[in-house]
């Protein structure tokens, strides 16, 4: 009597100290959300737990059976525990001095993993027990199946069967085969030692002990048992996830503002992306060959360390391991041991795989900086050096950079991202140079001027004069003296001849003709965030603003004067299937016109007509004359109607080229973390525009030539490129320009000069440059 009062008092003192069972019949564990391409590829994944929620009904027998025979062959029969079981399991622990064999049933462990601690005590034991008769009573059998199958961790960072299928095989679950279904069921035991990845052997004999226990208990067929048996234990490696760059940054950041970073990680969305892997792919190969070329121009620092004779075979194998077989790209680079220096300066260098012999390197070495001491010049036995691949198969001495670079693409068909470079070597989480770096974007500023300027009469073919300027301050004795590059004014110029050679001072005049004002007005029609100073400056874009920004204020010029934001994630769905935004951009939103209240927040919304299509597109036509005489004429190399405009500033601090073909544009910023001049040579013209013609070649092939669609408005006229008038007997160069209806040159030889020009060249110190 004694003993059931005991017995009693313990169990509802216990009892009464349980969890409720509400985060079982409600289960909602972390899940892995996920991220897919338009195609439904797996790009990247984010998790706190990597879990995939997967219903009963949708695992193979085979793999329930054999989680079945490992971990509860009588799951189907017992009450939730099993006494002979935990008797025979304390009787092995004893004989051994160890645990060797456990005693808790399915349920017990759901109880312990998703109710109680795993702490080693009687009383926690006693609570699981209570717990798992509570489960018995309250769920089905398939029901704690399922739980159990779901969330228990199975190592190398999976939760439940479907992860550990995905991590371990790259496999759904039923592409699973019966020996796989077996590792798997034999990791519950200990997932850290019998883990394939890390103890194949053990892995291999765990696996085969399942096989042998479903075949005692008759879940198995023989034949099955036996081929299962003779496979070999195959793992895939984890797979890098394919959305890189600062394109998964820029993903995951707009995620994480959207829904937190905890909801993002542990709530199992399914997100889409316009993601092209081959065009990314593509873009970081430009920039990253750009970027080298570039470094070819700049002073050898000197070698990146030196290896005494003794230390040669440690270093040398520990590059091999990262070298293949293969020739390497030439947006590699790696290093290389100098181990002859031969009478005539080539080098003979060994990478760990094989040896290179370099003619002598004629690269000039940096000078030793103001009071430091001398450094060596020159190259002997044991320098550590870079080498990269070069088109042909070989290879040439190279540095670590010191020059950065980003790339931007938006395809203007499908108006979304294409493409996001944050520099030569990005990683998650680094700076992303393309929407944090604020830099001065020079003549590449430019072409929202002369947009501007076509909206206030002007045509492409209006007089202004390139001459030397200078504004003197009232109050100081100090005087700007803006310059063309190379010092040379052209007199008086047509607009379409100033920016198709980016002449400094007519822009100026052309900025004191338009007013301060007004061209900060019409700013605001594109998508820059920034508040610009009052200044003449503005005309040299002389303030400071991202890749991003200019590259999506290009956007609003190539595409009819419309502005909307590029889609970077199309749609976030819950864990149910519920969607949380969809993205569509404003120029493909047809819900957006027909009815903007059925947008889903910022990410549909209506493209707006900011700039007047007729000026756009006679801004376009201009630099698309850029590209086929100014100084843009490196991107002729892609034989198709593009328009653009190369920046540079001063002293070769930043070098741009932004522009773009019907189909997509890109923007390219070329320069140093560090306002320093990257060498008097370095323009947007030869250090940016290679990068951009290198990804614009590889997005375009295959594909068809499309010409820029004038609207309606626009009459084409012949005129003299150099005077703007209409061609006489004299005329050495006769040009078909766009005009706006009824502001060509009249029949009179007269030409339009737009708006009577206003010299105050007093205004510039005056509003504070």
């Amino acid at each position: 009597m004694f003993a059931v009062i005991v017995i009693t008092s313990a169990y509802l003192y216990f009892a009464s100290t349980l969890p409720e069972l509400n985060n079982l019949t409600a289960y909602q564990p972390p899940l892995v959300s996920r991220v897919f391409n338009t195609n439904g590829e797996l790009l990247a994944e984010y998790a706190d737990e990597h879990r995939i929620l997967t219903p009963l009904t949708d695992m193979p027998d085979r793999l329930k059976h054999a989680f079945l025979a490992a971990e509860d062959e009588h799951f189907y029969q017992h009450p939730g525990i099993n006494p002979p079981r935990i008797l025979a399991a304390a009787i092995a622990n004893l004989r051994a001095g160890r645990t060797v064999q456990g005693g808790s049933t399915i349920t017990q462990q759901v109880a312990k993993n998703l109710l109680l601690t795993s702490e080693r005590t009687y009383s926690r034991k006693i609570r699981e027990v209570i717990l798992a008769y509570r489960i018995e009573q309250s769920l089905s059998k398939d029901d704690i199946l399922f739980l159990y199958l779901n969330h228990m961790y199975l190592g190398r960072g999976a939760y439940g069967v479907a992860s550990a299928a995905w991590r371990y095989f790259h496999k759904r679950l039923d592409e699973l085969t019966l020996a796989e279904c077996a590792m798997l069921a034999g990791l519950p035991k200990a997932p850290g030692r019998y883990a394939p990845h890390l103890n194949p052997e053990l892995a291999l004999s765990r696996r085969n002990t399942v096989l042998h226990m479903m075949e005692q208990t008759g879940l198995a067929e023989d034949a099955e048992i036996e081929a299962a048996l003779q496979e070999p234990l195959e793992i895939v490696p984890l797979s890098e996830p394919k959305l890189t760059n600062a394109y998964a940054n820029a993903v995951y950041q707009q995620l994480s503002d959207a829904f937190g970073a905890e909801t993002l990680r542990r709530q199992g969305m399914t997100i889409i992306i316009p993601y092209d892997a081959a065009m990314e792919k593509a873009a970081i190969k430009a920039v990253r060959k750009g970027v080298l070329e570039i470094e070819q121009r700049q002073f050898y620092r000197g070698p990146a360390a030196h290896h005494e004779v003794e230390s040669w075979p440690e270093v040398l194998a520990a590059w091999a391991e990262t070298r293949s077989e293969e020739p390497p790209e030439p947006d590699d680079i790696f290093p290389a041991l100098v181990e002859q220096v031969q009478p005539d300066g080539s080098l003979l260098a060994n990478d760990g795989k094989r040896v290179w012999q370099l003619a002598k390197p004629r690269w000039q070495w940096k000078k030793p900086e103001k009071d430091m001491p001398p450094i060596r010049r020159n190259w002997v036995i044991g320098d550590e050096i870079l080498l990269q691949g070069t088109s042909d198969g070989s290879v040439r001495l190279t540095q670590q950079p010191s020059i950065e670079a980003a790339l931007y693409a938006i395809d203007l068909e499908k108006g979304t991202v294409l493409a996001r470079v944050g520099g030569f070597d990005f990683r998650f989480g680094d700076f992303d140079r393309v929407s944090r770096a604020k830099r001065q974007p020079g003549s590449a500023f430019k072409p929202f001027l002369y947009a501007t300027a076509m909206d206030d009469g002007f045509t492409p073919a209006s007089i202004v004069v390139d001459s030397p300027l200078v504004f003197d301050n009232r109050k100081t004795d100090e005087f700007w003296r803006p310059e063309n590059y190379k010092g040379k004014f052209a007199g008086n110029v047509t607009l379409r001849n100033a920016l198709e050679h980016s002449r400094n001072l007519a822009s100026i005049k052309l900025l004191q003709d338009i007013g301060i004002g007004r061209f900060l007005r019409a700013l605001e029609s594109y998508q820059f965030k920034e508040d610009f100073p009052s200044q003449l400056g503005l005309a040299l874009g002389s303030t400071e603003v991202t890749l991003k920004e200019l590259a999506e204020s290009y956007a609003v010029l190539a595409d009819s004067g419309r502005r909307w934001r590029p889609t970077l994630i199309q749609q976030v769905q819950d864990r149910t299937g519920k969607s949380l935004l969809r993205g569509v951009s404003g120029h493909r939103c047809q819900v957006c016109h027909a009815d903007p209240v059925l947008a889903v927040g910022n990410s549909m919304r209506p493209f707006e007509q900011t700039v007047d299509p007729v000026s756009s597109f006679l801004a376009t036509n201009i630099m698309r004359g850029v590209v086929e005489r100014g100084t843009g004429r490196r991107a002729l190399a892609l034989r198709r109607p593009v328009a653009g405009k190369t920046g540079t500033t001063n002293d070769q601090v930043d070098a741009w080229f932004t522009g773009y073909s019907p189909q997509i544009l890109t923007g390219v910023w070329v320069g140093r973390d560090s306002p320093v001049s990257m060498g008097r040579r370095e323009t947007g013209s030869r250090a940016a525009l290679p990068i951009w013609v290198e990804f614009m070649q590889d997005f375009h092939k295959g594909k068809p030539k499309r010409d820029f669609s004038p609207p309606a408005g626009i009459e084409w006229v012949v005129i003299d490129r150099e005077t703007g008038k209409h061609p006489t007997a004299d005329t050495k160069k006769p040009f078909l320009e766009a005009f706006r209806a009824g502001t060509a040159p009249a029949d009179n030889g007269g030409q339009m000069t737009g708006p009577e020009q206003k010299q105050s060249k007093d205004q510039f110190f005056e509003l504070g440059l």
